[in-house]
C-alpha cells in the first residue's frame, strides 16, 4: 500500500511535469516529507483545454454518494490496480479523471524485535516520480481543496516486497503523456501502464522513527539511520 510518502522540490514540478504555470502561493511549503491521508497536496491533471495543471487536492477520494446526513463516508487513499474495474467507485473514473501525484520517495515499515521500523524508498537517481492515481472533484466543505485522490497501487517488486506486499504504481516517463490524457477513455488501454516499478531504479533503506508522527515535517525524516541487530541477508537486501 502507500500510506506515507514525500514531495521535494515543489518549485521542480513546472519543468518536470511540463507545467505551464505553477501559482507561487499554491503550496506555501517548498517540501512535504512526510505527507498523509486528509492533507491537501499537489495533484496534476489535465484540464478542459488540454493543458496539464497543479491543483490542490485532498488525500482520499471521497465518493459522490457520500451520505446525505453529513456523516463521513469511507475515503481509501489506495485503490488495487488489480480490481479497480470491478469497483463502482473506481471505474467511471479510470476513464476520464486519471491524475498524476508528484513525490519523491514513499515510507513503509517492518517489524523488527517488536517495533515498527520504517523504510523510506526513492528514486536511485533523486528524481520526482509520477504516481499514476484517481481524482474527482468531491472534498470536504470547508478546506481549499479542488478535490480528491487515490493512489493506484500494485503488487510489490522484489525489492518492496519484504517490507509489504503492495506497493504505489510509479508510472514510467514515457507513459505519464498517455496516463493523463483525457483523449484515452478506454480503461483496458491505460489499465496495461500500471505495473511494479524497476527495482534497479530504486533505494531503500532504513530512516527514523519520527515518521510515525505526522506530525514531524522536516529533511532529516529521510536521513539514513543505522539498524543494530539485524540479520545479514535482511541488511543486504533491506540497506
Amino acid at each position: 500500500m502507500c500510506g506515507r510518502y514525500v514531495i521535494e522540490g515543489t518549485t521542480e514540478l513546472s519543468e518536470r511535469f511540463q507545467l505551464r504555470h505553477v501559482p507561487a502561493d499554491l503550496f506555501p511549503e517548498p517540501a512535504t516529507y512526510n505527507a498523509a491521508p486528509t492533507q491537501i497536496l499537489p495533484v496534476i491533471v489535465e484540464d478542459d483545454a488540454g493543458e496539464r495543471v497543479v491543483l490542490p487536492m485532498q488525500w482520499g477520494l471521497i465518493p459522490r454518494w457520500r451520505p446525505a446526513d453529513g456523516k463521513r463516508s469511507l475515503a481509501p487513499i489506495n485503490a488495487r490496480a488489480e480490481t479497480i474495474l470491478e469497483k463502482p467507485m473506481f471505474r467511471g473514473l479510470l476513464r476520464s479523471k486519471r491524475c498524476i501525484i508528484p513525490a519523491s520517495g514513499f515510507y513503509e515499515w517492518r517489524k523488527i524485535d517488536g517495533r515498527k521500523q520504517p523504510y523510506y524508498i526513492t528514486s536511485d537517481d533523486g528524481g520526482l516520480w509520477g504516481l499514476a492515481g484517481l481524482y474527482d472533484v468531491t472534498h470536504d466543505e470547508g478546506n481549499r481543496a479542488a478535490g480528491s485522490f487515490s493512489i493506484i497501487t500494485v503488487g510489490a517488486n522484489e525489492l518492496v516486497a519484504p517490507l509489504h506486499e503492495r506497493m504505489p504504481a510509479i508510472l514510467n516517463r514515457e507513459h505519464e503523456e498517455e496516463w493523463i490524457s483525457r483523449d484515452v477513455t478506454d480503461p483496458l488501454q491505460v489499465e496495461r501502464l500500471l505495473h511494479s516499478y524497476p527495482e534497479a531504479e530504486m533505494e531503500l533503506y532504513p530512516v527514523g522513527s519520527a515518521v510515525n508522527n505526522t506530525r514531524h515535517n522536516g529533511p532529516e525524516l529521510i536521513a539514513r539511520v543505522t539498524i543494530a541487530a539485524m540479520p545479514e541477508a535482511e541488511s543486504r537486501s533491506l540497506g
